[in-house]
């Protein structure tokens, strides 16, 4: 039986993560140095492995038992045995939440790239259950961060050439850097699950934001030469405000309502989203690390070594090496191919416009602004003809309705808050209220299309049935996050609740039973005629899991 299936009592599962000093190598406490003495009986490469990755004598030991039963239940060991060994390894201190290494470390001693690591480790459970549901939802997890990450790096790289120019000496380089391990450590500050790829974008912008309006006009591409002239501070504006220092107020930086109008109209994104996110999150993370009052350029090494804290203390990927195009987080040369194809026309013998390549941002920022589009303006009111249905019935609805949405409300954006980050309720207050204008234009939708089927208006009984109503606002609520990357099956989905929102995530916030919330789907779909394919597909494998699993659950 492998290790990980035994109780453990050791004290390091409830140990918080380790503090800056510390983080190195978190795990000193346990055994500061591997006893070379008490593994004479184990391969000398796999002792000098587990010591170069700092694990204590505990780890070795169960690491080295879990070997030797993947060996046993193997014909032919898959590989070199070294990179089996890293992957037994993270198996073990991942279900013992021990802090001995970061995911980079692991990658870098066995000499693979995250990708093929997740391979490996994953090949463990072939012949044999090795892999527990803790390290497969940290693998699932993983997978996501980096694959959000890499799409971040494409396209911040992209970006940046269309906001920079190149120069002789190479300054540009060290701008984006920086600008680049600024936005790690931003998101990292503000966001607990960091594959957002949403936010994590509109924070992105905000940070390029703070790097343009801090160049010099030269250092800029055209457009964004413009853009900055029209928000130059002048000096006597500047001299006034130094005037009134004496005030208690710290002074603030203000959004470049020009120049962020800009970054999002070139990277396809909602304006009015980018400022929240950059009054919220990002102000607050530039009061955290003293950057608030500044207006000259972050200190590089500053924010590196800011950076190199959060990355130890996380131990994950360390998300500068994208920058320096490192083995460890190259994607496979096929992903590459199809993130950066040339763009094709609608029909080879078309001169109609270029299709762009559909990379995992432009794809989230045209869903976005689909769903967008496709709501009532006014949406967060029932419509007259809503109205009208209300009136019809034999018990106005209307504020029972309002106050479902009222208290649904409050509950769903703390839930939100608590699992995306600090200072995000307000995106989940955003959210919620895209959800009560889809909801609001289903349900005007189903009860056209029921009364034109029964020639009646009085549906009293429907729009009085409390669960009829948290069903069909759990499954618009479930669409706007499918839209915004939120709740997403793409790496696996998670059954876990808490920093994933993933289905049946919206289920436990609503406490709404499985089977009620499957009860609408067929019939959500059916109305909201403008639902993407891969919208459909989401609520299909929401439907799924229902009767596969959730629906038999206590």
């Amino acid at each position: 039986m492998p290790p990980k299936k035994r109780p453990s009592g050791v004290t390091q599962s409830r140990e918080p993560k380790p503090d800056a000093d510390s983080a190195s190598s978190p795990d000193k406490q346990d055994s500061p140095e591997l006893s070379e003495q008490k593994h004479r009986e184990k391969d000398a490469k796999f002792v000098s492995l587990c010591k170069s990755l700092h694990v204590s004598d505990l780890v070795c030991d169960r690491a080295w038992a879990l070997w030797k039963t993947v060996q046993e239940s193997m014909d032919k060991v898959p590989g070199s045995q070294e990179r089996l060994w890293g992957a037994c390894l993270f198996v073990i201190v991942t279900d013992m939440d021990i802090g001995c290494f970061t995911v980079t470390q692991v990658l870098k001693a066995v000499s693979l790239n995250l990708k093929q690591f997740l391979v490996v480790v994953r090949q463990l459970d072939v012949n044999l259950d090795t892999i527990s549901t803790k390290v497969n939802s940290a693998l699932t997890r993983l997978e996501k961060k980096y694959d959000v990450m890499l799409a971040l790096y494409q396209r911040f790289e992209k970006t940046c050439k269309n906001i920079f120019v190149l120069t002789p000496d190479g300054k540009e380089r060290e701008t984006t850097r920086t600008c680049w391990t600024m936005f790690l450590l931003s998101k990292g500050r503000a966001l607990q699950m960091e594959d957002d790829l949403v936010i994590s974008f509109q924070l992105l912008l905000c940070t390029l934001e703070l790097f343009i309006k801090r160049c010099s006009p030269d250092q800029l591409q055209p457009l964004y030469q413009s853009a900055i002239s029209k928000v130059q501070t002048p000096p006597t504006r500047t001299s006034r405000r130094s005037q009134s220092k004496a005030k208690s107020r710290p002074v603030e930086p203000e959004v470049d309502a020009q120049l962020l109008e800009t970054l999002c109209k070139d990277n396809e994104c909602n304006i009015e989203e980018v400022k929240n996110v950059y009054q919220t999150s990002f102000m607050a993370f530039l009061e955290s690390v003293d950057l608030s009052r500044s207006t000259d350029f972050p200190q590089v090494n500053f924010i590196n070594q800011q950076y190199e804290e959060h990355y130890l203390k996380s131990r994950d990927i360390d998300g500068r090496l994208f920058f320096d195009g490192d083995e460890s987080v190259l994607p496979p040369k096929v992903e590459i191919s199809q993130v950066e194809r040339t763009p094709k026309k609608n029909q080879p013998d078309e001169d109609g416009p270029m299709i762009p390549p559909q990379t995992p941002i432009r794809a989230a920022m045209t869903s976005i602004k689909m769903l967008r589009g496709d709501l009532p303006p006014n949406g967060d009111q029932p419509s007259t003809a809503l109205a009208t249905y209300f009136k019809n019935c034999t018990v106005d609805p209307t504020q029972d309705v309002q106050k479902r949405l009222e208290t649904l409300g409050q509950v769903f954006s703390q839930k939100f808050g608590e699992a995306v980050g600090p200072r995000c309720v307000v995106y989940g207050r955003q959210r919620f209220a895209l959800g009560v204008r889809l909801y609001y234009k289903v349900m005007e939708a189903m009860l056209k299309s029921e009364e034109k089927r029964l020639s009646v208006q009085n549906f009293s009984k429907l729009l009085n049935d409390s669960t009829f109503h948290t069903s069909l606002l759990a499954c618009s609520l479930e669409v706007v996050m499918a839209t915004y990357e939120e709740s997403s099956f793409k790496n696996g989905g998670s059954d876990q609740t808490g920093t994933n929102l993933c289905f049946p995530w919206i289920l436990n916030v609503l406490s709404l039973p499985a089977f009620d919330f499957y009860k609408v789907i067929e019939s959500f779909i059916k109305a909201e005629q403008t639902l993407s394919k891969d919208i459909i597909k989401h609520l299909e494998t929401c439907e799924n899991l229902i009767m596969e699993r959730i629906a038999w659950r206590t």
